[in-house]
Order: structure tokens, then sequence, then C-alpha cells
């Protein structure tokens, strides 16, 4: 169910304070002015009731961060009927603070989805109506010459035009209101994800740009080392043991230059995002061997369904990469065996990747893909934001599930081609 800032729910309690307010200063003018102690008593009993509600639940709620749709129209509805109650004690539909009955329904538009407005709208239109006949008479609010039978209500234009006002402004607020309210929601909430998507292409950009200067900074330090290898192998041209290891550290440096210059080359970034269609399962079966080769003590698995061996998507070189730092985040959280399996259906291929580790702690699950992660642990910050971004550039997303016998279950949904 929908998640709500807390702040619709103390605002809604300070809106409640401020009508039980009102309604307690008119009984203080009334008890000045009238005689009919009953009613006054019996009206400042319902306020205490109704404040006392206000505290417990102001003080049940004072520690969650958020509320939900239910949760939220449970309290509109305690408005609902506590000042339904409040006017069955004051004259019911002849008190003129009957259309206060309306602002419950108008908070319900502005926060809730439209069909919990349409329920606090018929709630509130129900006690409207049982208000215009059941209720005691309460003469100083009343209309001179007030008939509270049947026949009377219905006869008496007045209380008519007001019900059937109070009819038309709830139906109005259900259908137009609420709408008006859904779809301001929905951009409030679209600017939301773009300012955060435009915060971590940001932050991507300048990743990016910290990359190729590093890259172009390391490049003297490599070819100093290169070449200190090389002096080395002439100094030690007799010790067999020796050269083979400035041969393999060569090997090495030869290979830390070519990712330099991969990094540095202005005209390969470039060439990183055209995209070419290719089969999901040899492609996926070559990234994991080539990741099998870089990380050989790791236990991995594919496993196909027969659909998706047919299936192509649409990709770049930095797919790959990112399905590779998946790999290393199930490596590295402590599993001994990976499962991927490959599913697909008319739409979407499903690559899941099952690891038996030690799980995402929850407070890094909700921030995984947002922003670098300043505290993440073995490759969970800024790799998975680049991961991230990666999958959304090609149209798919990202899941996390943590299954109840442990490890974490990570599922890359890609558009299929052609669909």
């Amino acid at each position: 169910m929908p998640h709500l800032s807390k702040d619709h729910l103390n605002q809604l309690f300070i809106v409640r304070a401020l009508a039980l307010a009102a309604f307690a200063v008119g009984l203080l003018y009334l008890a000045a002015t009238t005689s009919d102690s009953n009613v006054i008593t019996e009206s400042t009993t319902a306020l205490v009731v109704l404040a006392t509600i206000t505290a417990i639940s102001a003080w049940y709620f004072r520690e969650k961060q958020a509320i939900t749709d239910l949760q939220l129209s449970q309290q509109i509805a305690v408005d609902i009927l506590g000042w339904s109650f409040l006017m069955y004690l004051t004259g019911g539909a002849n008190n003129p603070f009957i259309s206060y009955l309306l602002v419950p329904v108008i908070i319900s538009a502005a926060v809730l989805h439209q069909k919990f407005t349409a329920i606090m709208a018929l709630a509130a239109l129900l006690a409207y109506t049982l208000l215009l006949h059941y209720h005691l008479p309460f003469s100083p609010l009343s209309p001179a010459m007030s008939n509270t039978t049947m026949h009377g209500v219905m006869s008496n234009p007045h209380i008519l035009g007001m019900w059937f006002n109070f009819a038309f402004s709830a139906a109005l607020v259900v259908v137009v209101v609420s709408r008006m309210a859904y779809a301001m929601r929905k951009r409030e909430q679209r600017a939301a994800e773009l300012r955060e998507a435009s915060l971590r292409d940001e932050q991507i950009h300048a990743i990016a740009t910290m990359a190729a200067t590093t890259a172009h900074e390391l490049g003297t330090p490599l070819n100093t080392l290169s070449l200190y290898a090389d002096e080395l192998k002439h100094l030690c041209n007799e010790k067999t043991d020796v050269k083979k290891i400035l041969n393999a550290m060569e090997e090495r440096l030869d290979e830390c230059g070519r990712i330099t210059r991969k990094l540095a080359s202005r005209a390969e970034i470039n060439n990183l995002g055209t995209q070419s269609s290719q089969l999901v399962e040899p492609w996926l079966d070559a990234v994991i061997a080539q990741w099998k080769n870089k990380r050989p003590e790791a236990q991995i698995s594919l496993q196909a369904d027969e659909p998706s061996l047919e299936a192509s998507v649409k990709l770049d070189q930095t797919l790959a990469p990112a399905i590779e730092n998946l790999l290393n985040n199930a490596l590295e959280a402590g599993s001994e065996v990976i499962e991927v399996s490959l599913t697909c259906n008319n739409r979407d291929i499903h690559i899941a990747i099952r690891d038996y580790g030690s799980g995402i702690p929850p407070e890094i699950l909700t921030q995984i893909g947002k922003t670098v992660i300043q505290d993440s642990v073995k490759g969970l910050g800024i790799g998975l934001m680049l991961t991230h971004a990666t999958i959304n550039k090609h149209g798919g997303s990202l899941l996390h599930h943590q299954p109840t016998d442990g490890g974490t279950l990570t599922t890359v949904i890609l558009p299929r081609e052609g669909c």
C-alpha cells in the first residue's frame, strides 16, 4: 500500500484541533447566552473525548516516518464520526456548522487515492442525511420555526437546498478535485524522479571525468615501471625465476596500460553508447565466461529457458561491465555458488542472479542506485549506482530481493527487441 509523509497526518491533527477549538469557543458563547446546560455538558464531554482521541493518535504516530492510505483514511473517518456526533447533539442538519463535514472529504481528495475519497464522501453524505432526521433539538442554532419531522424536513426548501448543495459539492470534490490532486502528485513525483536522475547523471559524469583524468595521470608512472621492469630483466638475465616474475609484471603493466588508454580515449568513450542487436543467451554466456577468467575461484552456473534461446536485445559495451559488477557483488558477499537464470516473455528478458551470501543490509538496500553509498563495502557504492544507470539507459530496471533462506536475488529486466 502506498506510503505518505507523516506531515499529512500532522496537518490533519492541526485542522481537527482548530475545528474543536472553534467549536469550544462557540459552546462558551452559548453557555453565557442560553440556559440549556444539558446540551452544553454533553457537547463539552464529546469535545474532550475527541481531543483525547487526537492526543492518543498523535502520540501513537509520533515515531513513524510514513503512514499508509488506510491509516490516514481512518483518522479522516474519526473526523467525520466525531463531527457528526457533535452535530447530533446541537441540532443536526439545522446547525450551520454541518458544512464542516465537507472538510474531511477535501483533505482526503488532496492526499488520498480517489477510491478512499469516494468512501469518505459517501460516509459524510450518509451522516448528513441521517442528521436531517435524527438529532437532538437545539434552538439557539436552529432556524426559526424549524420542523424536525420527516414531512417538515422534506418540505423545508432551505434544509433541502443545503443537503443538495452538500451532495453536489462532495461529488465535485470526488470527481474533479481528487483527479486534479492526483495529477499534481504524479507531476511532483515525476519532477522528483527527474531531479534524482539529474543528480545521478551529474555524479556519473564527475566519476567519468575523474576516471579519464586519472588514466592520463597513470600513463607516465606505468611507462616508467615498464622501463624499470625491462632494465631489471637485463640485469637479471641469468636468473630464470626472477625473469619469469618480471615477464609477468610486464604483462600486467601492459594490461594496465591498455585499460588506461581505453579510459582516456574520447573516441572509445563515445563508441560505448553505440547499441547493436544480439542474441541474449550467447551474449550472456560470453560475459559469464569472461568474468570467470577474471574470477577463477567462482562457482557459477547459467540456466536458460527455451524461449530465451531465440530472444534478442539491443545493447552496447557498457552492459557487460554492469552484469560483471553484479556478479562481483554476489561473489564478494561470501557466496560459494552463484546461480544465473535467463528467462523471457513476449515483452521482457529477465536475468536473475542468485547468491547465498550475507545479503544486503536494509539501510543500504534503500539507497542502492540512487546515489553513491558512502559507507558501502566491497563495491556496493559507485558500482551499483553505475549499474543502475546503465540498465536504465537500456530501458530496463534492476530489482533486489532478500529471500527468506538468505542471500540476495538480483533481477535485471531488459526490454526484448521487437516488442
